[in-house]
């Protein structure tokens, strides 16, 4: 009797390929994940998408936009409180 193993391929999204070299948002994929969510909350509530939407869902159109630089964002250091040397 023979086996024959399947593995399973993952399909990526050309927009993804791409970005996976890009140090600003796909370096941080929490970055990103953040990014996308403020958007996809943005469409939920009724903003128009900047890219075509098709049947793709508001959380999957928000990626998209992120990945395909249709969305500008600044992302700002937050000042870590010096400590104190007091006991």
């Amino acid at each position: 009797m023979t086996t024959s193993s399947t593995r399973a391929v993952a399909v990526v999204h050309p927009l993804l390929h791409d970005a996976l070299a890009d140090d600003q948002t796909m370096g941080n994929r929490f970055l990103l994940s953040a990014i996308a969510f403020q958007r996809a909350k943005q469409l939920q509530g009724g903003a128009s998408a900047r890219v075509e939407r098709g049947l793709h869902k508001p959380t999957y159109v928000a990626v998209l936009e992120v990945l395909a630089n249709r969305i500008s964002w600044t992302r700002t250091e937050v000042p870590v409180p010096a400590e104190d040397s007091q006991p």
